[in-house]
């Protein structure tokens, strides 16, 4: 009984003093351990559809993935196992009947012939490098028993068989199957199994790629040891096999550019656990994107245009469903690495929606009337001379100037609703770049003299088929999501706003002024698209949107180099129309503009429709705005005459209008200068050649027939009748203008700095 309560008191005491040693090398500091636990994976980039698109080499240039333990083939950790260290499982870090062994031979051979070290301790040697020797072997063990307390086996296993370092910029077997047999593990054959258990021992040696007869013979005789009943010949098939994968294998190399970009945002936890990052993308619409941005590239290489970029959004989820930063990654004449989707340039027209936009919040209503004609702004302010098709109309409808996108009406709307008012708008909708150009840009912002991204312009173009909802774009692939409850979004124009944007950049009439009756744009499904070129045409652009995807593409060269001639914006037009229509579902439409009321308009003046208006159609307003009747039509002596407002008479004299028939007491108020504004002040603009920079004096004077002089600085320089135009050059000074008439006379003032 004695005997036996020893025996009990013994083994308590055996016990508690295991837990205790347990507990030190649990709790005792092995920030090594702690550092290795982060150390990166090789991040595997798969499409939404699981297609790996790379996997990346580590900042070293090796590959190391991550494979679980229970996806790794059991021969395979079998053959490593035996190979290594038979009595994984029951010992705990170290074998001392192998270090024994190990003793009893280095001993006999008089130098250190075997190491005896386990699976635990080889681990501790990546973990913590040391010197060879018998001291290096103690550490070996002393750190295997930290690592031992603080995983189990299979935890242990599973890192060490991810870690090994098998030579050839390999780390781990998943690796280093691709690498040396271009397969993955569980492709491999037990022949495959041995010679990979063999090359760690020496990649030198043992490499499947250089080796002959000696890994042949080193690699049948650790089958037969570890009783795998493997033939030289398999062995040597396997070889053999090897070196044809070695010419023939290659990592795959999808999407660079968007890898690149989600490499940059994938975070250091999710690069030390090793899984696969399922993105948004979808390959095949990317390698679809690619292919028409190619094609049209080369068609426009008499242009000098070498350079596109395309990006496609989902307006549900905001996932980034197509992504092409170049036309070649590895076209370095013309650098292809470089991401266009992300680099800033001249947008041309297609911040436009925005300013009107801005407009309509501020009052403005689709229908409000606009002035096309040629002027100059104040301040310091950019004239702009002319049309893309050298063309003035007039007054133009808020609706028309948008849709055909003019450049005037754009000019004048940014003048009367501030420059900083228009750029705190873009900020809002996404447009970052803006943020550090707020003291550089002035009224040529209208016309997009700022510099901004593809990646911004396309998430901001997605705001309207979203109803004012700026969408949050994201590189990861959403699931469990109802399509009937689209991701939420900062809510940054009201709906009617959006809806009202949105109807006129569909509006295939309205577009006819600017871009004809024919043009590319013109769909046979649901969608809306704004087109843009900057001034020397070296940037074109063109963003389209269904009511399910929203798309951009940008060309030009990265260089800055300008193009040879006007390609204009169809080229890059071209391609959102065709990829947006292999999208498109005959089932999906834009929403009704809810709330919003519709009136019958002239299409003239945009007032409220009277008997008069020859031409009229229904508008959109906010609720409880009405428009004014149209002034435009009067009756006279049986006959509907247009009656033009004072500013666009002299454009109405010059396109062959006569106003003989208006009588005096219907037309205008009497003399004035229209033009410049009094107080203007005018900068020269070094886009624009001298010669095209002149102030234009307009004066009129409405039911007069008589002479007007005008004085420039008290010196007469035009004698005519209203309306009355003289261009002065832009020459630095002061001026006063003065007009007089026979009844009437004014006068203004303005700067040439």
């Amino acid at each position: 009984m004695k005997c036996k309560e020893i025996l009990q008191n013994s083994l308590i005491t055996l016990a508690c003093l295991c837990f205790v040693i347990q507990l030190f090398f649990l709790m005792w500091p092995y920030p090594e351990f702690n550092e290795f636990g982060q150390k990166p994976f090789s991040l595997h980039i798969l499409d939404r559809n699981g297609t790996v698109m790379q996997i990346l080499a580590l900042e070293t240039g090796e590959r190391r993935e991550y494979i679980p333990l229970t996806d790794i083939p059991p021969l395979l950790v079998d053959v490593f196992i035996k190979a290594e260290d038979a009595r994984f499982y029951s010992h705990g870090g170290y074998d001392i009947f192998a270090l024994l062994r190990a003793l009893d031979q280095n001993v006999r051979q008089g130098e250190i012939v075997s190491g005896a070290s386990t699976i635990t301790m080889q681990l501790a040697r990546l973990i913590s490098p040391h010197g060879y020797g018998y001291a290096g072997k103690v550490q070996e063990i002393w750190n295997a028993l930290f690592i031992e307390a603080r995983m189990n086996k299979d935890a242990i296993l599973e890192l060490w068989l991810n870690s090994i370092p098998f030579g050839y910029k390999a780390i781990g077997v998943a690796s280093a199957s691709k690498i040396f047999f271009g397969v993955p593990l569980n492709r491999l054959s037990p022949a495959e199994f041995v010679l990979l258990a063999l090359i760690p021992r020496s990649p030198v040696k043992y490499s499947p790629f250089t080796g002959g007869e000696d890994v042949i013979r080193a690699a049948s005789n650790l089958a037969e040891r570890i009783g795998l009943p493997i033939t030289a010949q398999e062995i040597k098939i396997a070889l053999e096999k090897a070196r044809i994968y070695r010419k023939q294998f290659s990592w795959p190399f999808y999407a660079p550019h968007f890898v690149n970009f989600v490499a940059e945002r994938v975070t250091s936890a999710e690069r030390a656990a090793g899984r696969p990052i399922r993105t948004s993308l979808d390959l095949d619409l990317t390698i679809a994107l690619e292919a028409a941005l190619a094609a049209k590239i080369e068609s426009a290489y008499t242009h000098r245009i070498h350079n596109g970029a395309g990006i496609i959004l989902d307006n549900a989820t905001g996932e980034i469903l197509a992504y092409v930063g170049s036309q070649g990654y590895f076209d370095s004449d013309f650098g292809g690495q470089i991401d266009g989707i992300h680099i800033r340039n001249q947008p041309g027209s297609t911040l436009k929606p925005y300013l009107y936009a801005l407009a309509l919040t501020k009052g403005f209503t689709a229908a409000s009337v606009l002035p096309d004609i040629p002027s100059y702004f104040g301040g310091e302010e950019v004239y702009i001379p002319l049309n893309f098709n050298e063309r003035f109309n007039g007054p133009v409808r808020l609706r028309v100037a948008l849709a055909s996108s003019l450049n005037i009406p754009a000019v004048y709307l940014l003048e009367r609703l501030g420059v900083k008012n228009f750029t705190d708008t873009l900020i809002d909708v996404g447009f970052d770049s803006i943020k550090d150009q707020t003291s550089v840009v002035g009224i040529g912002l209208a016309l997009g003299n700022a510099e901004v991204s593809l990646y911004e312009l396309t998430k901001a173009f997605a705001l309207f088929p979203r109803a004012g909802k700026l969408l949050p774009v994201t590189w990861r692939r959403q699931t469990n999501f109802d399509q009937h409850n689209w991701i939420k979004g900062k809510q940054v124009y009201d709906p009617i706003t959006a809806g009202i944007i949105r109807d006129i950049l569909s509006d295939k009439t309205s577009r006819v002024m600017g871009f004809g009756p024919y043009n590319i744009l013109n769909t046979d499904f649901p969608a809306i698209f704004k087109t843009g070129t900057s001034n020397q045409f070296n940037n074109i652009w063109a963003i389209g949107a269904t009511p399910r995807y929203t798309m951009g593409v940008w060309m030009g060269n990265f260089s800055g180099e300008t193009v040879i001639g006007a390609p204009g914006s169809s080229l890059p037009a071209q391609v959102v129309v065709q990829i947006l229509k292999e999208l498109s579902d005959p089932d999906d439409n834009f929403p009704n503009i809810e709330n919003a009321q519709q009136i019958e308009i002239c299409t003239l003046s945009g007032g409220k429709a009277t008997p008069l208006c020859p031409s009229v159609m229904l508008e959109y307003f906010p609720p409880g705005v009405q428009p004014e009747p149209c002034t435009y039509h009067i009756q006279i002596n049986g006959q509907i005459v247009i009656n033009y407002p004072p500013e666009y008479q002299i454009w109405a004299a010059e396109s062959g209008y006569s106003f003989e028939n208006i009588p005096q007491n219907q037309a205008a108020e009497s003399l004035h200068i229209v033009h410049p504004g009094n107080g203007a002040v005018f900068f020269f603009d070094p886009s624009i050649s001298p010669e095209e920079q002149a102030v234009s004096i307009e004066v009129i004077d409405v039911g007069s027939f008589h002479p007007i002089n005008l004085f420039l600085n008290g010196n007469l320089i035009s004698t005519g009748t209203s309306p009355l135009k003289c261009n002065v050059p832009l020459v630095q000074g002061l001026y006063t203008v003065y007009a007089e008439g026979v009844n009437a006379s004014d006068q203004i003032q303005f700067e040439v700095r």
